[in-house]
């Protein structure tokens, strides 16, 4: 028992990855230069805006990292492997359009193919140029 404790590691707390303050994803008028998140665009039947794909069902390792001020989650995940050509590989930062829906429902449209996109300018959330 006295040599397994001798090789066992010590507990090392794990490493937290920052990917930015979320103020400074959910404020506007800050008067640095901003962007919509991942741009894109949505045809509706009234307008085109631009619009991020945001449904929950083409997400996948979905983490909640905070609240917008509108009571809505904010997220960081990935697009399924199917989608991850067109809307982008890696770890996104996000909502879930169901949850907008609720509380905000003309920042929704729809995709051609049926998913739900999110104009994230109406929401406020906006990305740093670096």
């Amino acid at each position: 028992p006295e040599e397994a404790a001798k090789r066992r590691r010590p507990y090392l707390p794990p490493q937290l990855t920052r990917y930015g303050a979320l103020r400074d994803l959910t404020q506007t008028g800050t008067g640095a230069q901003t962007e919509s998140v991942q741009g894109g665009g949505c045809r509706t039947a009234t307008a085109k805006r631009p619009c991020t794909p945001s449904d929950r069902a083409i997400k996948e390792s979905v983490v909640r990292i905070g609240s917008h001020p509108l009571g809505i989650g904010l997220y960081l995940f990935h697009y399924m492997p199917e989608f991850r050509d067109e809307w982008g590989h890696g770890r996104k930062f996000g909502v879930m359009a169901n949850e907008v829906e609720t509380v905000m429902p003309d920042a929704v449209c729809a995709h051609p193919d049926g998913y739900k996109m999110v104009d994230y300018a109406m929401l406020g959330i906006t990305r740093f140029i670096q």
